[in-house]
């Protein structure tokens, strides 16, 4: 278990916002416009990484993909984590 200033980081995969990834279509104006209209578009729903820790009684949770990058953005700053 990793920690920050001493308090203990716990990772929950279960922290994750909703997202829609738009690239597969080709007029996102137009895919707009057809979806109210009730037409099925060539658009990804999914669920990706929260960006952002939760500090709730002196426990820091994060999603395990962004410790990683936390990590590494620290590493490369030079901080010893």
């Amino acid at each position: 278990m990793n920690s920050f200033m001493g308090m203990p980081i716990v990772t929950n995969r279960l922290l994750t916002v909703p997202a829609e990834d738009w690239s597969r279509v080709r007029s996102p104006g137009r895919a707009r416009r057809r979806m109210r209209r009730g037409f099925r578009q060539n658009v990804r729903y999914y669920d990706a990484p929260t960006p952002k820790a939760m500090v709730i009684g002196g426990v820091i949770y994060v999603h395990p993909d962004m410790l990683d990058a936390i990590m590494k953005h620290a590493h490369a700053a030079g901080a010893s984590v």
